[in-house]
């Protein structure tokens, strides 16, 4: 019989959610630990399942990534031990709308207590755009859909919550719950009450979950709703949404799930991880999963964190428009899964980004931490990537061939001539998405035309003189002033890429061209092409990392055959005659 202590309070003392936070400091990575926990706790035939679940209350941002990276490492981590897993990602679409939620998004406008699923093609649109985001930086199997369903077999599974509600798949533990709610609200700490409070009926009429469960069993729940008025019974357990808690043990208990990444508020005394404790030992008879807990991703400047719920950005394409693949990856597994992040795109962050990771990748052939980090990270060698020159080089390359990529690729491969051209092409490419979407103008912001001096017409009929287009600037030595006025004619600053590179890069004459453009008629045509380089930089950028798809995929096909969804009702009424639910429901 429970005594009068809350269950699991002898646990707490000795220890209970504090080990939530042990690790073997021993372990070549974080991830390697949790993958030899799980290992220990499952026989070697048994394929270890690894869920990572999300609510798409918004687009999904670089905090909730955090989740789904936590999963991928330690499934690697498994298959560096020889041993079978699979990752489970879990859309939560079958979560209420918040009221705030629905104020602030015009699409959830009349949404609020009804499932986020109620708007489908937000909610898909939502979930599309971050499957293809895991796509894009490895996580996810190429041969995964729109959607992200796998062919069986595969080790990636996608579940949207709203379908396998409304197919009945977790039916059967559903009733269990219904009948035994005391018994559970008991087990999670609730001294009082029957547990009806642990379930919201998703109204039959109305489709909100504004609900009052007036009497609660194994086969149905008798309601009435606060929205519409309606009182009623639902008898089909896919109506009835259990509490966060109830809901995560539920789907723990049917997919047999074995890890799960959480965040560290979830993980503290008292918290969903900590409270179901007793509910896994003493009811489901199984342990809970090995929970990774990981910090939160923190903005640039100050304490403000990115892993809230009300999503805004920045996005993982964010990250994938300025820095490659295995760097997004590295960012995350860099440090301990229990530390803070603090993850942005100022000069100082992106080049200590940059810096950080071409020394680790340079370690990465004789330290073997830094080895098992990389091979967690992908399967490329990482030879390749140790021979590229440092991002500051390659901006440099970009600043003095006037933010021209193709001259700047070649001046950065007769340098670096060891380096692949493919890799340094696309961290040239990074570069120039970095200073087109983030950087300060290369040259400075343009001072305003002033009448051109001697200087200028000099030099503008030296380099379209008798000596053709290979004159070179420097034929005479200029003084600092006659420097600074060239400049301030060519960029609007007083300073600039060497003039004989810029001669190389768009020719004597588009050099004459522009001196005399600027002295004629005040204009800057060199200045307004390195502007069209870093506006094209952007647009394609901005291509890449669009949420919107201008194309979007078929409607998902279900899985299985869920209930088509309810009519939405904004008073008391009939439920609709043709609705093919009616005959589960009863009055």
């Amino acid at each position: 019989m429970l005594g009068t202590s809350p269950p699991g309070a002898s646990r707490q003392t000795s220890g209970g959610y504090r080990e939530l936070f042990a690790q073997d400091r021993d372990a070549p990575h974080w991830a390697v630990d949790y993958a030899r926990r799980l290992a220990d706790r499952h026989p070697p035939e048994r394929r270890v399942l690894i869920q990572t679940s999300m609510s798409p209350t918004g687009y999904f941002h670089i905090g909730n990534f955090r989740d789904t990276v936590c999963a991928h490492l330690v499934h690697r981590a498994l298959a560096r031990l020889g041993r079978r897993s699979a990752i489970l990602l879990s859309f939560d679409d079958y979560d209420p709308v918040r009221e705030s939620q629905a104020a602030r998004d015009p699409e959830l406008a009349d949404c609020a207590g009804r499932p986020l699923a109620a708007r489908r093609e937000r909610a898909a649109r939502i979930c599309r755009a971050y499957v293809a985001e895991l796509r894009a930086v490895g996580i996810l199997p190429p041969d995964a859909d729109a959607d992200g369903h796998t062919p069986p077999g595969s080790h990636w599974r996608t579940h949207y919550q709203r379908d396998r509600y409304l197919a009945g798949e977790y039916e059967t533990l559903q009733r269990r719950y219904q009948r035994d709610a005391g018994r559970l609200a008991r087990l999670l700490g609730r001294a009082d009450g029957d547990g009806r409070d642990l379930f919201a009926v998703y109204c039959l009429q109305c489709g909100r979950n504004t609900t009052e469960i007036h009497r609660l069993d194994a086969r149905a729940a008798r309601y009435r709703c606060l929205s519409c008025g309606a009182a009623l019974t639902a008898r089909f357990p896919g109506d009835v949404k259990p509490s966060w808690a109830l809901d995560w043990t539920l789907r723990v208990a049917h997919e047999r799930i074995d890890c799960e990444p959480a965040g560290q508020d979830h993980c503290s005394a008292g918290s969903t991880m900590d409270r179901t404790r007793p509910l896994y030992e003493d009811y489901l008879r199984t342990p809970q999963p090995v929970i990774v807990p990981y910090g939160l991703v923190r903005t640039e400047h100050g304490d403000g964190k990115i892993s809230g719920s009300r999503g805004g950005g920045p996005y993982v394409r964010d990250l994938l428009a300025v820095f490659p693949a295995p760097l997004v990856l590295w960012l995350y597994a860099r440090r301990n899964c229990l530390s803070d992040l603090r993850l942005g795109f100022g000069r100082a962050l992106f080049l200590g980004a940059y810096d950080e990771f071409d020394r680790f990748v340079r370690r990465a052939g004789a330290d073997d931490r830094a080895r098992t980090l990389w091979e967690l990270l992908t399967d490329e060698p990482y030879a390749d990537r140790a021979a590229l020159p440092g991002m500051r080089s390659v901006l440099g390359a970009l600043y003095a061939h006037g933010c021209d990529r193709d001259a700047a690729l070649r001046e950065l491969l007769r340098r670096h001539p060891e380096a692949d051209r493919e890799l340094l092409s696309a961290r040239t490419g990074h570069a120039l998405a970095w200073l087109a979407l983030h950087g300060d103008p290369p040259y400075g912001e343009p001072e305003p035309a002033a009448p051109a001096g001697a200087a200028v017409g000099e030099l503008a009929a030296r380099l379209a003189g008798p000596s053709g287009p290979g004159s070179r600037p420097g034929a005479r030595p200029m003084s600092r002033e006659e420097c600074r006025e060239i400049y301030r004619a060519l960029l609007g600053a007083d300073h600039g890429p060497r003039l004989d590179t810029l001669a190389e890069v768009f020719t004597p004459r588009a050099l004459a061209d522009a001196l005399t453009a600027y002295r004629d008629r005040g204009e800057r045509p060199l200045r307004e092409r390195m502007q069209t380089a870093l506006d094209d930089a952007r647009r394609e950028a901005g291509r890449l990392t669009a949420v919107d798809d201008p194309d979007p995929a078929p409607p998902r096909p279900a899985r299985t055959e869920p209930a088509p969804p309810r009519p939405a009702c904004t008073g008391p009424g009939p439920a609709p005659a043709d609705d093919p639910r009616e005959s589960r429901h009863a009055r």
